[in-house]
């Protein structure tokens, strides 16, 4: 077996996401750390590379304190190059019908890993975190990163919130550079949750007798595809950065997709014939942000600009699905 290039852990591994940059990183011969509990992530999403020689996977609740301890065995005299902290909860109304959903896992799977990982860190050491567009809240217009995010309107946002606040100590402290990427809407191959999920489960259950659509279907908003999610954190923190903790707005910078418009497009592709309802409601859930727009020039000005629109993202992940 080569030597292996680099010692990677990626939590959340088995989610859309995960699972997408597990199958680009194992190819490169790192080795490969993952971590999931599978509360959203599928089996199915990893099955393939549990045979893997290079890819070590362990079932594990990073809300709790981690006691396992099989992990630094198998690092020995080792570090860590890189983290990529993707485990979060991603059911906004979850949330909001529970608060301590949230806090438990989004908010303690970063502070439990965080102490975790600090003795396996070297100078080296990257940390890269998916945050999300929600800690910035119902702020409609032209939102960038020197915009304080201090309006979210969700237990979600709040505990993006919280988790970025405890990274940026963490780093600083601890002399590693971390990564904070606020994402859009993302879709992709392996679905775990979201609208294209929530509409075409509906639309596959023939116990239901039409198609209930949370909100007016006027919700319009940015979407990317969680291949280029990945390619475009590959490209930032390949980049030189003097700053221990760097902030970046990613996704499409466009107008977006409405809901009716992904509705008209899963209809088409699973042939659905019942009654769509819609909501006279401008939001689909307390908390959601029906219409929002932020800016992507931080990113742009590196040197990335995302290749696939917000429809072209939607209409790619929705011929991904299996019928």
């Amino acid at each position: 077996m080569k030597k292996n290039k680099k010692i990677i852990l990626i939590t959340g591994v088995a989610g859309m996401i995960g699972s997408e940059l597990l199958k680009k990183m194992i190819i490169k011969n790192n080795l490969i750390i993952g971590i999931d509990n599978f509360t959203l992530g599928k089996k199915q999403n990893i099955k393939k590379y549990k045979s893997s020689k290079n890819f070590n996977f362990y079932n594990i609740d990073l809300s709790k304190k981690i006691e396992n301890r099989n992990i630094f065995k198998l690092l020995q005299k080792k570090s860590i190059d890189e983290v990529w902290h993707l485990a979060a909860n991603s059911d906004i109304q979850k949330g909001i019908l529970d608060p301590n959903v949230d806090y438990r896992n989004t908010f303690m799977t970063t502070y439990n890993l965080l102490n975790f990982i600090k003795t396996k860190l070297n100078k080296k050491t990257k940390f890269i975190f998916t945050s999300s567009s929600a800690v910035f809240g119902d702020i409609k217009n032209n939102i960038n990163e020197k915009i304080p995010a201090l309006y979210s309107c969700s237990n979600y946002g709040s505990m993006k919130l919280a988790s970025e606040a405890i990274i940026s100590s963490f780093s600083y402290l601890n002399n590693i550079k971390s990564y904070i990427f606020r994402l859009p809407n993302v879709v992709g191959k392996n679905l775990t949750h979201g609208v294209i999920f929530d509409l075409s489960n509906k639309m596959n259950d023939k116990k239901e007798k039409f198609l209930q659509v949370l909100g007016n279907g006027e919700q319009c908003k940015p979407y990317s595809h969680a291949s280029e999610i990945i390619k475009c954190i590959f490209f930032t923190i390949n980049k030189k950065h003097q700053k221990f903790i760097n902030y970046y707005n990613i996704g499409q910078n466009d107008k977006g997709v409405r809901v009716k418009t992904i509705v008209n497009l899963l209809k088409n592709k699973f042939k659905y014939k019942k009654k769509i309802k819609y909501q006279n409601l401008k939001q689909g859930w307390k908390g959601d942000v029906p219409k929002y727009n932020y800016s992507t020039r931080k990113i742009n000005k590196l040197g990335f600009k995302f290749s696939l629109s917000s429809f072209e993202a939607i209409k790619k992940s929705i011929e991904e699905l299996k019928l």
